[in-house]
């Protein structure tokens, strides 16, 4: 029998208190990992009486949102419950989403932004041997509690960021006065749905290690990594233009203020060799002649790496460079070394930056190494020759460029991104939407989503096209995202069994006739179980396997642990197995 027609088994076996699986964990423990599905009074038991790893195998392959949600409203310990969920989240997003929508709800109920509600919440938290909801019940029906919620144990130090994670931002904001500033720092280091300003004072107060930290962290938010830029530090951008985390914002940032700030040697290094156009084309915004070129430069079309073409054009310039750039097979076609940009706020951003670091020579330059229309390049070199007063047309050029709709090349024969988050194109706010809004009212399916975000305005939130507000996102592999209850995978299986039980109306009867053999009757036993069309016939056929079990093997506990034993080798049939496992009882 396969383990997981044996898992079914040891499932209806079990009884409320999990005292089967304590017995039979050993013989059980080392396989949770090879069944997919495994029924939810069965993970109630390994959260209650598994290890760590039992935890991690069990939510391997449970990536099951109706699973999860029940498990979190009947398995206990609180803490195991709650390390369960989490490891499932490593898995699939939405089976750990689905039940922390559930965990929002109880502290928004029975916590809300009280702190000493929430301090009480901390100190039951390590010894309770309740579920989530009954530790969070517990914690806003009692009373004490302190002002300045504690640091929390170790031992429950992510349980605790996971419940405070789980709370409404709003909620969370206000909490923030009464927490300790380490506590605080670590939701920032795991992308706490916080205002800006607070951000930006845990970045200002942070130690240079802690700083360095924030900066790679794989869940970080924007809003961390704008405060530590910010810093001026080359050390710390060094670290947010590394991180794979970071955006094309924040590296055209860091690559813009390379003037004032200068650029850590290993990330100019990386700038100038990666093959990673994300890493490269910031380089645009530098004002460095060598980063520019490595920006703009044509890798599609080059013989050789990227960083043998910006040795090159060190060494001999664009003519040197050229051959580099010639088809070796078909018509030998030449191509040009550097692209010029979509956007021409982009090329004008790119020499305003050269100007302001090399003069007006460096400027020049650029615009005789790219292959511009005579028009274009002349209109440039006509700004060059006017000195301040040609750069001051230059610059009101490209500030009217950014605010203008950027236009795009349909289909682009060159992918370019260099104007996604222009370092100096400040991010859309909420008035700008809600004015466009009131002007011309945006879609509902478009409102709808906005909802999602923090801050929304109520005239947009009222938009929505079915009226409900999506502000609620959660953290978890190491971004934020909303809940859709949408599972293709289930609803296939749900039809597949609604078509077999009416084509065949004996179907769910197989289960308890004697000539089946046990693997099979147990497989459709689960299947039952997990993909039924409807609860209630789930739950009949659960009831009616409880009765088959007593029948045989009566309420003893002996006879049942002995029948789980045998399952994974049992090659029998099921009442065979039962009237073995009670003989050897006795």
């Amino acid at each position: 029998m396969h383990y997981a027609s044996a898992f079914a088994l040891l499932a209806a076996l079990d009884n409320a208190d999990g005292e089967v699986f304590a017995r039979v964990r050993g013989t059980y423990a080392p396989h949770l990992g090879e069944a997919r599905g495994l029924p939810a009074a069965l993970i109630t038991s390994v959260i209650r009486y598994g290890t760590g790893a039992d935890l991690i195998r069990a939510a391997a392959r449970n990536p099951n949102i109706r699973v999860t949600t029940e498990v979190l409203a009947e398995a206990r310990p609180a803490v195991a419950a709650l390390r369960f969920l989490r490891h499932c989240a490593a898995h699939d997003a939405f089976s750990y989403l689905r039940p922390t929508t559930e965990v929002t709800a109880l502290l928004e109920r029975h916590l809300g932004a009280d702190p000493r509600a929430w301090s009480r919440l901390l100190a039951l938290l390590p010894d309770c041997q309740g579920t989530v909801a009954e530790l969070v019940e517990a914690a806003g029906a009692g009373t004490g509690g302190t002002e300045v919620i504690p640091t929390p144990p170790r031992t429950v130090a992510t349980e605790w960021r996971q419940l405070l994670l789980s709370a409404r931002p709003e909620l969370l904001t206000a909490l923030v006065p009464h927490l300790r500033p380490r506590t605080v720092l670590d939701l920032v280091h795991f992308g706490a749905l916080l205002p800006g300003p607070i951000v930006a004072e845990v970045v200002r107060r942070a130690t240079p290690k802690q700083r360095l930290a924030l900066a790679a962290a794989g869940s970080v938010r924007a809003e961390a990594h704008d405060a530590l830029i910010d810093l001026g530090v080359p050390e710390v951008n060094a670290a947010v233009y590394n991180n794979p985390r970071a955006g094309d914002r924040e590296r055209n940032r860091i690559m813009a203020a390379a003037g004032t700030v200068p650029l850590d040697p290993d990330t100019r290094t990386r700038a100038l060799r990666s093959d990673n156009i994300r890493y490269r084309r910031p380089g645009v915004w530098s004002g460095d002649p060598t980063l520019v070129r490595a920006a703009l430069l044509r890798v599609r079309q080059a013989n050789v790496s990227v960083s043998t073409c910006i040795r090159t054009w060190e060494e001999g310039g664009t003519q040197a460079l050229r051959p580099l750039f010639r088809d070796t097979f078909g018509n030998r076609r030449q191509h040009e070394p550097f692209v010029v940009p979509v956007h021409r706020a982009v090329l004008l951003g790119a020499l305003l930056a050269l100007w302001d670091r090399h003069g007006v020579a460096g400027a020049a330059s650029l615009v005789e190494d790219l292959p511009l229309r005579e028009g274009p390049a002349a209109k440039l070199r006509a700004m060059f020759e006017a000195g301040e007063e040609g750069r001051a047309r230059l610059r009101a050029e490209y500030e009217r460029g950014l605010a203008r709709r950027s236009p795009r090349s349909d289909p682009p024969r060159v992918p370019q991104g260099f104007l996604i988050g222009a370092p100096w194109d400040p991010r859309a706010a909420w008035s700008a939407l809600e004015a466009a809004h009131a002007q011309a009212p945006l879609p509902a399916a478009t409102a709808r989503y906005l909802t999602a975000l923090p801050d929304c305005p109520a005239p947009i939130a009222e938009a929505a096209d079915d009226g409900e507000a999506l502000r609620e996102r959660w953290p978890v592999g190491g971004g934020w995202r909303r809940v859709y209850p949408h599972d293709d995978s289930y609803t296939k299986e749900v039809r597949r069994l609604r078509v077999e039980l009416t084509k065949i109306p004996d179907l769910a009867e197989r289960v308890f006739i004697a000539a089946t053999p046990a693997e099979r009757a147990l497989e459709l036993y689960d299947r039952i179980q997990r993909y039924a069309p409807e609860p209630e016939s789930a739950a009949a056929q659960r009831a009616r396997m409880a009765e088959y079990i007593r029948e045989y093997l009566g309420e003893g506990l002996e006879a049942r642990v002995i029948a789980a034993r045998m399952a994974p080798s049992f090659a029998g049939t099921l009442p065979e197995l039962f009237a073995t496992a009670a003989a050897a009882a006795g």
